[in-house]
């Protein structure tokens, strides 16, 4: 999940991320999602407004996707790592 902004948050190819499934996630939490219509996790990060919830990527040029009660948070970030 890469940010197109320099000094943003982002998590280049090849950086190994640590999640947790024990951490309840909050608003602007980075998590590992897994969507209804897909085998496939995703990493987005959790948002919630308005009494909605949806999973917005760092890249603002790929869409925000709604959740619903069948998309499932796997985990919480905990930590990355990248190697030189």
């Amino acid at each position: 999940m890469t940010s197109p902004y320099p000094g943003s948050e982002s998590y280049p190819h090849g950086t190994y991320i640590y999640v947790d499934p024990d951490i309840a996630h909050k608003s602007g939490d980075p998590v590992i999602a897994k969507l209804p219509e897909s085998n496939e996790a995703t990493f987005k990060i959790f948002m919630e407004d308005a009494g909605r919830q949806f999973l917005k990527p760092l890249n603002p040029q790929y869409p925000l996707i709604p959740i619903n009660e069948e998309t499932h948070i796997i985990g919480v970030l905990i930590g990355s790592y990248r190697k030189r």
